[in-house]
């Protein structure tokens, strides 16, 4: 059984820091949408996600991260990857998700 995803949130005047760790996948995906849409509703316009220490995304996972990124762009605001692991590094450019966090005006 895959371990738990783990998330952590923090608040600053600028930007709301989402650290993620653990595998974000069909089963998880869910809960980390869960905490996205929640930072949302509170008025989030910034988003830094934090992967760094997330071992394996799967194409559920890879939904979530470009819906919020659709959705804080629909509201003038806009999500970062502050870092990312080797693993989904890798899946992000594979997929060309990457292309489209870093130049979001394309999509």
């Amino acid at each position: 059984m895959p371990e738990a995803l783990k998330v952590e949130i923090s608040e600053s005047p600028s930007a709301w820091s989402v650290v993620v760790r653990g595998e974000i996948d069909v089963d998880t995906a869910p809960q980390l949408q869960d905490v996205l849409d929640g930072v949302m509703e509170k008025g989030a316009r910034l988003i830094a996600l934090e992967l760094e220490h997330v071992d394996f995304l799967d194409s559920s996972g890879l939904r979530v991260i470009v819906g919020a990124s659709n959705e804080l762009r629909s509201r003038d605001g806009s999500l970062m990857l502050g870092g990312a692991s080797p693993a989904v590094l890798q899946v992000l450019e594979i997929t060309g998700v990457i292309d489209q966090l870093r130049h979001p005006e394309r999509s």
